[in-house]
């Protein structure tokens, strides 16, 4: 996906309505606030976005904080712009729903900022975009609409930690890990158009996932370094573990069980010295599948996997 242009703190607070909530935490909350202190919203909102730059809520760190409790915030349109913008660093956002916007949730600025229990629901583009880095968005349920909306959480920063999200119905991918050295673990991500979780960014740790049901395949690795461990990944239309590229990846533990033509898979010569070992995989056409490693010379590692069928037979 393409990396979208967040923001500066400047140009985001000149593109709201310019309320500015500076009470205590018993304060309304408007469309437009930027929210600088400890906050709880007390009512639903329905806020107006104008275009791709309209950001309906700014929470500012290292103070700023929303709490929203049971309320929803809803947006005009999910065609464009922003539902709610974390700015600066260590701003914080919990309870709550948002529905119907672009960007659901942005978690932006210089990062270190604590996104958690949020119900996303309507988003036409990312349901949350992690921009920074070393921030921690957990315990989310986001449910897409299909073709209709992109990316459950698209992490383009580093250093980030997702754990404990329940996606849904993502039109691409439920989880795209983008940046570097994050880790996504303890997340289920079902029914998504494309895969379920896919690693571009190097040293990712994808641990204790359940990744079921998506378009595509459960995990598609793209990249270098990764640890790939501990994951249940069963029922994907194409395939479970795709290796489409990348070197120095373990794929170790995983649980990979009827999908679709493939369980776990290498299709081209780009993946070089992977291991892929301790794997349980059955139920697939090929359980284990190398297109180019016929003899199984070659620098990937495939060894004590459980599995009823390979191509070549000399995968173990």
């Amino acid at each position: 996906m393409q990396k979208k242009s967040i923001l500066s703190l400047s140009t985001a607070i000149a593109v709201l309505s310019m309320g500015i909530a500076t009470g205590s935490q018993a304060q309304a909350v408007s469309c437009g606030d930027v929210i600088t202190t400890p906050t709880t919203l007390d009512s639903d909102l329905v806020c107006t976005i104008a275009d791709e730059f309209s950001v309906a809520i700014a929470i500012e760190g290292p103070s700023g904080s929303l709490s929203m409790g049971d309320y929803s915030l809803t947006c005009s349109t999910n065609e464009f712009g922003t539902g709610i913008i974390l700015l600066e660093s260590g701003a914080r956002l919990s309870g709550g729903s948002v529905i119907g916007c672009g960007d659901a949730v942005t978690v932006g600025g210089d990062g270190n900022h604590f996104v958690t229990g949020v119900t996303i629901t309507d988003f036409g583009d990312d349901a949350v975009y992690v921009e920074s880095d070393f921030n921690v968005v957990s315990n989310m349920t986001i449910t897409g609409d299909g073709w209709d909306s992109d990316e459950g959480i698209d992490i383009q920063g580093n250093n980030n930690l997702v754990n404990n999200n329940l996606v849904e119905n993502a039109g691409d991918e439920g989880i795209e890990v983008a940046g570097d050295y994050n880790t996504v673990t303890f997340n289920e991500v079902y029914f998504s158009g494309n895969d379920g979780i896919e690693i571009d960014g190097i040293f990712a740790n994808i641990t204790n996932n359940i990744s079921a049901f998506n378009g595509s395949s459960g995990i598609e690795i793209d990249s270098d370094n990764g640890t790939i461990s501990l994951n249940n990944v069963t029922d994907n239309e194409e395939g479970g573990i795709d290796l489409d590229q990348g070197d120095s990846n373990s794929i170790v533990n995983n649980n990979v069980v009827d999908n679709g033509t493939y369980g776990i898979f290498i299709s081209d010569d780009e993946p070089t010295n992977n291991t892929i070992s301790g794997n349980f995989s059955e139920g697939q056409t090929y359980d284990l599948f190398d297109a180019v490693d016929f003899d199984c010379t070659g620098s990937n590692t495939w060894q004590n996997n459980t599995f009823t069928t390979s191509d070549p037979s000399c995968l173990d």
